[in-house]
């Protein structure tokens, strides 16, 4: 998924409600994600679940952290938060340049990403057999 096919989605619902500025205009960015295309169907697919059941699209921030998918939002219950955590668990075996099947890597800092995408240092040293 491009930039421009994330944009086009966040179109098509009405963009995200901004969770710490609600005075600004709806979230229609991709670029408001910082995390790397291979991710966006992630973030598309739980974002589709979440409305489905009920969430009021209010996004506080979107990111990387420990080699995982972080989505900071507002509102919600329990299945919303479960959905959120699954989304979240799940980035961690997926690239996050490409999509495909990816595992944590990394030294200091911890990325996920396929083979194809690791950095050399981290295949070299055999970081791509190990889960961190």
């Amino acid at each position: 998924m491009t930039d421009k096919e994330m944009n086009e989605f966040l179109e098509s619902i009405g963009g995200l409600e901004n969770g710490y500025y609600t005075d600004r205009p709806p979230i229609k960015d991709s670029r408001f994600f910082s995390v790397g295309v291979g991710w966006y169907p992630l973030i598309k697919d739980l974002i589709i679940d979440l409305i489905e059941l009920g969430w009021d699209k209010q996004t506080c921030q979107v990111k990387e952290k420990f080699g995982t998918l972080r989505f900071y939002y507002t509102g919600g219950d329990d299945e919303i938060s479960g959905m959120v955590r699954m989304a979240e668990s799940m980035s961690g075996v997926v690239c996050e340049e490409c999509g495909a099947p990816g595992k944590r890597r990394g030294g200091g800092w911890i990325y996920t990403a396929c083979d194809a995408h690791t950095k050399p240092e981290h295949l070299e040293n055999g970081d791509n057999n190990e889960p961190i």
